[in-house]
Protein backbone atom coordinates (compact mmCIF):
# COMPACT_ATOMS: atom_id res chain seq x y z
CA UNK A 1 0.00 0.00 0.00
CA UNK A 2 1.34 3.52 -0.69
CA UNK A 3 0.75 5.77 2.62
CA UNK A 4 -0.76 8.43 0.55
CA UNK A 5 -3.95 6.20 -0.19
CA UNK A 6 -4.78 5.86 4.03
CA UNK A 7 -6.54 7.94 6.14
CA UNK A 8 -5.32 7.87 10.13
CA UNK A 9 -8.31 5.67 10.67
CA UNK A 10 -7.56 3.05 7.90
CA UNK A 11 -3.72 2.86 8.81
CA UNK A 12 -4.53 2.42 12.31
CA UNK A 13 -6.85 -0.52 11.26
CA UNK A 14 -4.18 -1.98 8.81
CA UNK A 15 -1.50 -1.77 11.91
CA UNK A 16 -3.84 -3.04 14.83
CA UNK A 17 -5.98 -5.86 12.95
CA UNK A 18 -4.12 -6.99 9.76
CA UNK A 19 -0.95 -6.99 11.41
CA UNK A 20 0.95 -3.82 10.07
CA UNK A 21 3.91 -4.03 7.48
CA UNK A 22 6.85 -5.88 6.69
CA UNK A 23 9.01 -3.40 4.92
CA UNK A 24 8.46 0.32 4.45
CA UNK A 25 10.11 1.76 1.21
CA UNK A 26 11.30 5.59 2.00
CA UNK A 27 12.19 7.06 -1.49
CA UNK A 28 14.11 10.50 -0.84
CA UNK A 29 12.52 13.32 -2.60
CA UNK A 30 10.57 11.19 -5.35
CA UNK A 31 8.95 13.99 -6.58
CA UNK A 32 12.05 15.67 -7.24
CA UNK A 33 13.88 13.01 -8.95
CA UNK A 34 11.53 10.87 -11.12
CA UNK A 35 13.82 8.02 -11.58
CA UNK A 36 13.51 7.30 -7.47
CA UNK A 37 9.58 7.53 -7.68
CA UNK A 38 9.43 4.94 -10.55
CA UNK A 39 12.00 2.51 -9.00
CA UNK A 40 10.27 3.00 -6.03
CA UNK A 41 6.74 1.99 -7.33
CA UNK A 42 8.42 -0.83 -9.09
CA UNK A 43 10.10 -2.13 -5.81
CA UNK A 44 6.69 -2.08 -4.26
CA UNK A 45 4.99 -4.05 -6.84
CA UNK A 46 7.61 -6.54 -6.73
CA UNK A 47 7.74 -6.96 -3.13
CA UNK A 48 4.00 -7.16 -2.94
CA UNK A 49 3.96 -9.80 -5.82
CA UNK A 50 6.22 -11.55 -3.73
CA UNK A 51 3.96 -11.95 -0.84
CA UNK A 52 4.78 -8.89 1.43
CA UNK A 53 3.14 -6.95 3.07
CA UNK A 54 4.93 -3.24 2.36
CA UNK A 55 4.40 0.11 2.96
CA UNK A 56 5.88 2.83 -0.08
CA UNK A 57 5.97 6.35 1.82
CA UNK A 58 4.97 8.25 -1.39
CA UNK A 59 4.33 11.66 0.09
CA UNK A 60 6.90 14.84 -0.96
CA UNK A 61 8.59 14.63 2.86
CA UNK A 62 11.77 15.34 4.17
CA UNK A 63 13.97 11.53 5.09
CA UNK A 64 14.20 11.97 8.84
CA UNK A 65 9.89 12.51 8.77
CA UNK A 66 9.43 9.55 6.58
CA UNK A 67 11.91 7.20 8.88
CA UNK A 68 9.65 8.73 11.67
CA UNK A 69 6.73 7.38 10.59
CA UNK A 70 8.43 4.04 9.49
CA UNK A 71 9.48 3.81 13.74
CA UNK A 72 6.29 4.69 14.43
CA UNK A 73 4.35 2.38 12.91
CA UNK A 74 6.92 -0.64 13.91
CA UNK A 75 7.87 -1.29 11.07
CA UNK A 76 10.78 -3.46 10.97
CA UNK A 77 12.39 -3.40 7.82
CA UNK A 78 13.29 -0.22 5.81
CA UNK A 79 14.45 0.27 2.11
CA UNK A 80 15.90 3.55 0.84
CA UNK A 81 16.09 4.83 -2.37
CA UNK A 82 18.34 7.93 -3.21
CA UNK A 83 19.40 9.32 -6.50
CA UNK A 84 22.86 8.25 -5.29
CA UNK A 85 22.32 4.96 -4.43
CA UNK A 86 20.65 4.22 -7.39
CA UNK A 87 23.64 4.96 -9.34
CA UNK A 88 25.46 2.22 -7.83
CA UNK A 89 22.81 -0.12 -7.78
CA UNK A 90 21.82 -0.89 -4.57
CA UNK A 91 19.11 -0.18 -1.88
CA UNK A 92 19.87 0.90 1.69
CA UNK A 93 18.75 -1.26 4.36
CA UNK A 94 18.15 -0.83 7.56
CA UNK A 95 16.60 -2.50 10.43
CA UNK A 96 14.37 -0.52 12.81
CA UNK A 97 14.68 -3.38 15.56
CA UNK A 98 18.42 -3.65 16.24
CA UNK A 99 20.21 -0.52 13.95
CA UNK A 100 22.18 -2.88 11.34
CA UNK A 101 22.75 -1.67 8.13
CA UNK A 102 23.48 -2.80 4.73
CA UNK A 103 23.96 -2.10 1.62
CA UNK A 104 21.54 -4.65 -0.59
CA UNK A 105 21.72 -4.70 -4.70
CA UNK A 106 18.57 -3.94 -6.80
CA UNK A 107 19.11 -7.01 -8.47
CA UNK A 108 19.25 -9.44 -5.49
CA UNK A 109 16.27 -7.50 -3.25
CA UNK A 110 13.58 -10.39 -3.17
CA UNK A 111 16.39 -12.77 -2.80
CA UNK A 112 17.82 -11.06 0.44
CA UNK A 113 14.16 -10.40 1.88
CA UNK A 114 13.82 -14.44 1.34
CA UNK A 115 16.89 -15.44 3.34
CA UNK A 116 15.95 -12.93 5.79
CA UNK A 117 12.48 -13.81 6.88
CA UNK A 118 13.62 -17.90 6.36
Amino acid sequence: MRLSQYTLDTLRHQVEQEGGFQVAITPVYPRLFEKVRLEADALHDRLEQAGYRVLLDDRNQKPRNMFEVVEFLGIPHRLTLSGRSLEVGVYEYFNTVTQYREKVSRVQVLNFFEELFA
